[in-house]
């Protein structure tokens, strides 16, 4: 039982040095081959998935670039679109100015 303890207390360590090596990452050229090299093996495996992603990144840019066109579809060029003319927009009041307006109509009008 106690090689067992010792397997999962290594594991353990081993998960938080890769966690560290993560959390403190630095590029290769100022690495130390000095340090442990499970550190080192993570920095790596970091160093490789980031390329990855920049290749992936690269590729979904130039492929976004372009839409294909379905295949048996036709291409059709839609006349321009009319210009709409501007709404005419009704202007409301509230009851007290229509109430004052149509005063000032009356006394206008007298």
């Amino acid at each position: 039982m106690k090689k067992g303890e010792n397997t999962v207390a290594s594991l353990a360590a081993e998960l938080r040095m890769r966690r560290w090596a993560r959390l403190h990452y630095v590029s290769s050229d100022q690495r130390k081959e000095t340090w442990n090299p499970i550190v080192l093996d993570e920095m790596r495996r970091k160093d490789q998935e980031m390329l990855e992603a920049e290749d992936n990144s690269m590729k979904a840019r130039v492929s976004s670039m372009y839409v294909p066109l379905a295949p048996g579809v036709r291409r059709r060029l839609d006349e321009a679109h009319e210009e709409v003319s501007t709404p005419h927009i009704i202007k409301m009041h509230d009851a007290s100015t229509r109430y004052l307006q149509n005063l000032a109509n009356e006394l206008a009008g007298e």
